[in-house]
Formats: C-alpha cells, structure tokens, sequence
C-alpha cells in the first residue's frame, strides 16, 4: 500500500507510476504508413517448404510430382510451418518482409466445367470458401489451432525482424455460382470429387452479394473507357464470383473479414489481390479500415491507368508492372533503354511524376507467380538476371523478389508460356518424384545470386538514398543506362548514389555530368560498393566516367561515407537451448541491432553442441559493445548474465572472438 504526505506527492507518485505502467505494458504498434525501406521476399506458401505432412490434402487434390502442366494445378504441402522453418535462409538474404499467399480457407474443387471436368482450385488461395477460417492446408484442419499456427508465424517473423504481408481477397470469392442475373444459382450436383464444395461458407453464400454478370471480356478492356472499367468491377474475373460493393451486407462482411486477421495476427500490411477489378475508392476505404499500408495489383501496362489506384486518397502502393515490363524489355531481351516508342525504362521512369509523393511507394519486381521467371525471359544468362536484379535493388521503390530467384533457376520445363504464367514457374522449392522422394532441394544459400542478394539488401539498408532518394536520370542511350538516388532533406540531406548499368555485350565508357540538384565536389572520391578496389573521381567540371563489362552495373558513393566491413567470426560455447531456442547475438551497432532483440543478427550454427558460431560484417575500427541471447519461436529472449563482453574491430583482415555463456 502507498502512503502520501501531500497532494503534490501524491499527484507526483500517481503519475510516475502511470508513466511505468505505460512503459512496461505491451506497446500497440503505430499503424505504418508505408513499406519504404523494406525489402519483400514473395513466398506461394504451397510451394515453398512442407513442415507438416499431416495438414497436406489427400486423395486426387494432392500431388508430389512436377512434370506435366497439370501436375502443378494439384497442392504440393508447403505451409506456415515450412516457413517459420526456413526464415534463417530468408534472413540469409537480408530481406526485411515477407509477403504470404492468402491465409484463409480455399475452394479445393472447381464447380464442373463445360465439359463436366472439376479442376483443383486450392493451392494458390485466391478461390476463397471461407473468409472466417484459416486455410486448412497451410495450418491445420482444426479452425482454431490453424488460426493460432498463422499468429505464431506472423510473432516468430516479428521476432526475426520481418514484417508479414498477407495477400488479401476482397474482390470475389471461388468459382460457385451457375447461371447469370436472377437465374444465378449453386449447383445441386451430387456426383462432385470428395471435399467439393458447392457454395461458400455463410454468410458468403447470399447469391445477392454477387453480381452474377458473366466473365470479364479482356478483349475489350482497351482502351480504357467507361465501360470497359466498369466491365473490371461488375464482371467475374476468371469466372471467380465478383461481389457486389454496392451491397452494404456483402460489403460490410469482406471488410470485416479481411479486418479480423490483422487484428489476431498483428500482420503489417496487406498486398490487394485484382485490384484492377475493384474502384479506388473501395480499396481506399478498406486501407483506412485496415490501418496497414497496401499495394494493390493492377496487372497493366499503362501508368496513365494504374496511377488512378496511388496516392493519399487512394492506395499507398501498386506493384509497379510498367517498370516491370520495362525490366524485361531491357534487361532480358537487351531492348533501347531509350526506346521512347516502347515500354522501355526511360519511357517508364518519365512518367514517375504521375505517382507524385507515392513514387517511392510503388512495388517492383522482376518477375512473380504470375509471370515467366525472368531467367526463362533471358534465355537462362545469369549475367541479365544479376544485372537486373541490381537494377531492382537501387531504382526507387520497393523491391520484391519471388521465391527461388536466388537459386538461378527458370521456369521447370525452360520454355516460355503464353498468356498468365501460372504452371511451370510456381515449381517448389523441393522437387519430389510421384512418390515423395525428393530429386532436388532449392534451399542453397550458396548460389552467387543469394550471395548477390544478400550483399544488394545489405546496401540499400545502409544509404537511406536508395530507400526514400529522390530518382533523377543522367543518361539514357541504347545500352547505357545511369541515374542518381539522392537525399533532398533531413538528416543525410545530399547523400547520394549513382548507378549505372549496360544491357549488351562488350564494354562500355561513358563520361556523364552530375545532375544540377548534386552537391559532390570537384576531387570527390567515388567508390563502387560492389567492389571497393573500384573508385572514380569527380572531375574539375563535374563530371565522372564509367566504364561498364557487357551486361553489368555499379553502384557508387562518395568515400566518406563507405564503411569498410570487417568479417568478424564469433564462437558461443556451452550455451545450452530447450527446443525452438536459437542463439543470436545483440550489441550496441546496427548490424547487431542497437540491442533490439528482435534485430539480433542470427541465428547461430551449431557446428558441435553446445558451441555455437556466427559470422557477422562489422564496422573496421570500431569498438563495440555485445550479448548473447536465445530466443525461441514464439519470440521469448533470455539475455546473458553478467557485463556486457567488449571488442575491437580489426582495422583489416578477419576477427575473431570467443565467450562462455
């Protein structure tokens, strides 16, 4: 019990114990207003990793081989475990998020086509049978604990520094309905596959929430014009059952839907699937419910169109499919930079100012589920892809990589398909044989393009140029391309980066003046970050020369603010772990997260237990301060006792440092 002398102390007392209470209390996050600064890994959880065979499907919706077309319609048995599993090979990478398939449960059978054929519909997630429930298949067949294994992994990514983005549904729900107008129906066809659905779950399955206007004509979607936006909104997208945002039941029960996994979860923000199909303002409204930032799929190649769906009033973000485009114009098929005539990366980059303030919101890529693998684009040169990749990793906005990019592979059968890819590029990272047995496992964190990866990550982590710079170009020809990301206010106000790039074989030189908004100096040393014994200097007038091998890039900043990086090996011995412990270690750097637990850069190996490694890239020279910590899978942290251990970081060479926990 407390006793006060007088009122002040009293008032005193009362509001240092608030202020501790406040301190102590689990702290509701801001919502974010943007994903600037990360960096997304893109994961089709059915074929990223199976940690738990006993959630697979059964029977004929399920199957181990990759061989025909049809093979890859069938669920393969990655899940929410198999990630959870993997995340130190994400991490491995530097990436910053994930962005997950749609969590909710699926429509595992098509109603029966023309033909009377039933087709696999689960896999992807994007045919939806209940909004309500966790998917059985990623989780587990009871609704609450697959629910609860969805927040285990969105907590175990939060305490491994990722953000979770979940790929969300609002525009439809599967392949039910039969029939147009008020003749729409559902089937009472009794002959289906086992685990058919007929109807979705309620209350989904009012036939007024739906439009029941037939198909989306995508021959006269071009122009864009009235109708033919109108047709995106009222009609089914693939056949896929559109619902009616005009009916405030059905409009209320998606959004809420859609709400309660954020809410449980805690899930940073939301990727909008079909976006094109749906108003701006609806997508606005449902951002604003959300609290989360979202970035919405508008598969088109005209930013006098997608712009419609970016900016404060609207979306925060879209996957940027011009630019994506572009990419592969340029990059895969050595296309003009400066081909104004086509979707080149000049014509693309010049309509930026059309995105205004949100530019450095838009979502690039380089390929995904929806498309070729960009090394099938590319004839399977490696070369095109890394140089692409640099691209990706400095031009503004925010980049994501699909899963198994970094493992230098194409689509499986190496050719390229027409129309929407969405077959022999959507291989699982582990390939099985019919029975089972595996043929090949795509988890090597030892490819040059995971290693190029992790190194790209790691720089654009460093220089806020490159995560929030503005975009300005300094040269454009057929093969040479170049531009600077520079800092126009606050703290690193004229940091800046210059870029260039060569599309085609053979070298090339170009001498190129800075932009007029640049603040380096005459006898400024440059350096290229991707390879430090590479400098250039800023000559008398204001100018630098870059030369470039065929299909390659460099990445330059001035030399005062390049940090040399030390490989530091650090050895833990008898830190002994319960299961689901990891070891990891924290200090008073970035790159052991300012003591923020969940920034601690691991997880250690474990060559011999109890003896744990871990090799980290720390500033040369610098002293540091450390721990060692564990942390298990739902993020609880036990510290080492006792002082904080001290090193000194060799100005050269290697370190190396041993505790004892």
């Amino acid at each position: 019990m407390f006793h006060y002398i007088s009122t002040k102390k009293h008032f005193i007392s009362f509001l240092c114990i608030i202020l501790l209470l406040t301190f102590l209390l689990p702290q509701t996050a801001k919502a974010e207003t943007d994903l600037r600064g990360e960096s997304i890994y893109q994961i089709m959880v059915d074929r990223f990793y199976d940690g738990d065979p006993t959630n697979n499907a059964t029977g004929e919706a399920f199957r181990y081989a990759e061989n025909t077309q049809d093979d890859y319609r069938y669920m393969h048995g990655g899940d929410w475990q198999g990630i959870i599993d993997k995340i130190p090979y994400i991490k491995g990478m530097g990436y910053t998020a994930i962005w997950i398939s749609p969590v909710t449960d699926p429509q595992l059978w098509g109603i029966p086509d023309a033909n009377g054929i039933q087709w696999p519909t689960a896999y992807h997630g994007y045919n939806v049978f209940d909004p309500n429930r966790a998917s059985r298949y990623f989780g587990n067949k009871d609704p609450q604990k697959s629910k609860e294994l969805l927040k285990k992994l969105v907590d175990t990514c939060h305490a491994n520094g990722l953000k979770v983005i979940i790929d969300i549904v609002p525009n439809h729900i599967g392949d039910y309905l039969q029939s147009l107008g008020t003749n729409a129906h559902y089937t009472t066809n009794s002959g289906l596959k086992p685990g058919s659905q007929t109807e979705p779950a309620a209350p989904f399955n009012n036939i007024n929430w739906y439009h029941n206007n037939g198909d989306i004509f995508f021959a006269n979607e071009h122009p864009h014009t009235v109708a033919s936006t109108k047709m995106l909104e009222s009609c089914d997208l693939g056949g896929l059952d559109d619902i009616n945002y005009e009916n405030a039941d059905a409009r209320s029960a998606i959004f809420s839907s859609i709400k309660n996994w954020f809410t449980y979860t805690g899930a940073d923000a939301a990727r909008v699937d079909a976006a094109k199909c749906m108003k701006p303002s609806d997508i606005h409204a449902l951002q604003d419910y959300l609290g989360v930032a979202t970035f919405g799929e508008n598969f088109d190649m005209d930013v006098d169109f997608i712009k419609d769906w970016v900016g404060d009033n609207v979306e925060t973000g879209m996957l940027d499919f011009p630019l994506f485009q572009a990419i592969v114009n340029d990059f895969a098929y050595s296309n003009n930079f400066n081909d104004t005539t086509q979707i080149s990366i000049q014509s693309i980059l010049a309509k930026d100012y059309l995105y205004g303030s949100h530019v450095n919101d838009m979502v690039t890529f380089i390929d995904n589920h929806d498309r070729n693998r960009f090394l099938t684009e590319a004839n399977g040169d490696v070369s095109k892809l890394q140089n692409a990749l640099t691209f990706l990793f400095t031009v503004r906005g925010i980049p994501v990589v699909f899963q198994g990019t970094e493992q230098n592979r194409g689509n499986a059968n190496g050719f390229l398909l027409g129309g929407i890819a969405d077959t022999y590029n959507r291989w699982s990272m582990v390939t099985k044989d019919f029975k089972g047995n595996i043929i090949n496992n795509y988890f090597n964190p030892s490819t040059n393009t995971y290693q190029l990866i992790s190194k790209l990550n790691n720089i654009r982590s460093k220089y806020e140029a490159l995560q929030n710079g503005t975009q300005r170009e300094m040269w454009s020809s057929s093969h040479y391309y170049a531009f600077s990301r520079r800092v126009d206010s606050g703290s690193n106000k004229g940091q800046e980066v210059i870029c260039a790039f060569h599309n085609s074989s053979g070298n090339n030189t170009v001498t190129m003046p800075l932009r007029a908004e640049s603040t380096l100096i005459p006898g400024t040393k440059l350096v290229n970050v991707l390879d430090s014994s590479d400098q250039i200097i800023v000559t008398d007038d204001k100018k630098v020369c870059i030369s470039l091998n065929g299909n390659s890039s460099k990445i330059y900043v001035a030399d005062n603010i390049v940090t040399k990086l030390i490989p530091v090996t650090f050895t833990i011995k008898n830190a002994i772990t319960t299961m689901g412990q990891n070891i990891y270690l924290s200090g008073n750097v970035e790159a052991l997260g300012n003591w923020s637990p969940s920034l601690a850069i691991g997880p250690a190996s474990c060559p011999h237990y109890p003896t744990w490694t871990l090799t980290v890239y720390l500033p040369a020279g610098q002293k540091i301060e450390y721990k060692v910590i564990k942390k298990d899978s739902n993020g609880s942290v036990t510290w080492q006792s006792g002082s904080n251990h001290l090193f000194t970081v060799p100005t050269s060479g290697t370190g190396e440092a041993t505790v004892t926990w």
